[in-house]
């Protein structure tokens, strides 16, 4: 069965983590905006009439988005891509990468975690490959839907249940408590920013 692999610095963090050092904050803080920029122009993602582009409700998620209200237990599919300015200012993004994240209403506050999906064999390897073309025309537009294979939305409603990593409203975003990460809904999806090993920006788009 398909393996929900933890790969980003949010979801190491077990829970009522301690702090994360000051320098991954400050590294957050000085590389997210330069890249949300690049993203942004590489994307024209401010031209009017723009086309449907899930990395443009990332790179516009600081204006646009919103610390929508969580109700209930949450399980939302997406992709996640490693973003990088380069030399030229454009943005160099990473090919997509199928993701989940589990946002639940907890007691008085707001539990999350996110996850890498990965393969355990060639069959498996192929679903995902087109799970996320799926997901890409769905966020363009050009889909009305995507259907999650029975076993594999099972799962991740059951992994969802495992959320630990408390978030608290802060400058109208949720913001992962001790780590640099940030969680905004942007029109019908939820885009996460968040802080990856090296010089890049991890962003991820969900669905409901």
């Amino acid at each position: 069965m398909l393996a929900l692999t933890l790969t980003l610095i949010l979801s190491q963090i077990p829970p009522a983590p301690p702090p994360a050092p000051a320098e991954l904050h400050q590294r957050f803080d000085k590389q997210r905006p330069a890249v949300l920029k690049a993203l942004a122009a590489t994307y024209a993602c401010q031209k009017p009439g723009a086309k449907p582009q899930p990395l443009c409700d990332a790179a516009l998620s600081e204006t646009r988005g919103t610390a929508a209200d969580v109700r209930g237990q949450n399980a939302m599919m997406g992709l996640s891509w490693m973003v990088k300015r380069g030399k030229n200012g454009k943005a160099v993004v990473s090919a997509p990468r199928l993701s989940a994240l589990a946002l639940n209403e907890h007691g008085t506050g707001v539990l999350a975690a996110i996850t890498d999906i990965t393969p355990e064999n060639a069959e498996e390897r192929k679903l995902l490959e087109q799970l996320v073309k799926d997901y890409e025309a769905f966020f363009a537009g050009r889909k009305a839907n995507v259907t999650l294979p029975g076993y594999l939305q099972s799962g991740t409603s059951q992994w969802s249940k495992s959320a630990n990593h408390p978030l608290e409203k802060k400058d109208g975003a949720w913001v992962f408590k001790g780590a640099p990460g940030t969680l905004r809904k942007v029109g019908e999806h939820w885009v996460l920013i968040g802080l990856v090993p090296g010089d890049a920006i991890g962003v991820s788009v969900f669905t409901p």
